[in-house]
């Protein structure tokens, strides 16, 4: 087996290597996982073109998690280590930081006088937020080329 198919397979979920039994501790251990990352910026990239692309949706329509974080995308250990990965020194979880921006969109909202929800449309900005992901990322030709073709298949 060539050394790039060896690399590609050990940070697969259900790779045996040490590479994929790592525990994502950080957004930046979730980074490092390129399987887990795939699925996280098909995740925000579904959110973002939901009202455009009906396989977005039918993905979306899919999960149970009131954040998204669930199947199709994810398994239920990824979506309970991803949940729990810490975004900033003090030890915030992920799960914690959306809420807590998520609030902070909502009370913003309701002082404009508008608090009505666009639904997954205005989590892009705070998932892109909590992530660490440029909006680029979720737009680029060769990435959202891959979606179209595989979707969230990532071996």
């Amino acid at each position: 087996m060539s050394k790039s198919k060896a690399k590609r397979k050990n940070n697969s979920p259900g790779g045996s290597s040490d590479a994929s039994t790592k525990p994502c501790r950080t957004v930046a251990d979730l980074r490092e996982n390129w399987a887990l990352w795939y699925k996280i910026c098909v995740l925000v990239y579904d959110l973002h073109n939901m009202a455009k692309d009906k396989t977005c949706e039918k993905r979306l329509l899919q999960t149970t998690d009131e954040l998204y974080i669930s199947a199709p995308y994810f398994s239920n250990e990824e979506a309970v280590a991803i949940k729990a990965a810490e975004v900033d020194s003090e030890g915030a979880s992920l799960q914690e930081a959306i809420t807590t921006n998520l609030q902070n969109f909502f009370e913003k909202r309701k002082a404009s006088g508008d608090c009505r929800p666009c639904g997954p449309h205005d989590m892009v900005p705070v998932y892109l937020s909590c992530f660490g992901i440029e909006k680029a990322e979720i737009e680029d030709a060769k990435f959202v080329g891959r979606v179209r073709r595989f979707g969230l298949k990532v071996d």
